[in-house]
């Protein structure tokens, strides 16, 4: 069987709702322990959130929705990503994928921040090879779970 045709494209409704019927076990844990939302309503409001929102496939398998965020605070972006079960399959050309999107981002804004639970591995290890810098854990959430925020400013390395 050949390898699916990778791509990212825009993100629809259609493909975080596939994401969400889907989504990895962690990052559901971590959307509930920040703020009680199901995946579905997690992925539902980060698509709203005003920034850039695309969706990772592997032939036409929605395996993940991403983007960065619009702030409050001028020149800092908030990058996001909710997974779904498969996306780890092809972890290489994501990683690869993701360091485009990161770079173009660290153009765009100064500053790129936001916090990952402390117990989501698999998204910790994504990030540091992304290239993003772990403070030390705050606890933030309704439970007051542990959470790293990660950043990474225009002057670090990308």
């Amino acid at each position: 069987m050949p390898n699916p045709t990778i791509q990212v494209v825009a993100a629809t409704w259609e493909y975080g709702a596939a994401v969400a019927a889907n989504m990895r076990p962690a990052d559901a844990a971590e959307v509930w322990a920040l703020a009680r939302h199901s995946p579905a309503e997690a992925v539902r409001r980060s698509l709203e959130i005003p920034g850039e929102a695309y969706a990772f496939l592997a032939g036409d398998e929605p395996l993940a929705v991403f983007g960065c965020a619009e702030t409050e605070v001028a020149e800092v972006g908030s990058p996001w990503l909710l997974g779904a079960e498969g996306v780890d399959r092809h972890a290489r050309k994501f990683l690869e994928l993701g360091r485009s999107y990161v770079a173009h981002w660290a153009h765009e804004y100064t500053d790129l921040y936001n916090v990952v639970d402390a117990r989501n591995e698999r998204s910790i290890d994504w990030l540091g090879r992304l290239g993003f810098v772990f403070d030390d854990p705050i606890l933030i959430g309704l439970d007051g779970a542990p959470f790293l925020p990660f950043h990474l400013r225009r002057s670090d390395d990308v």
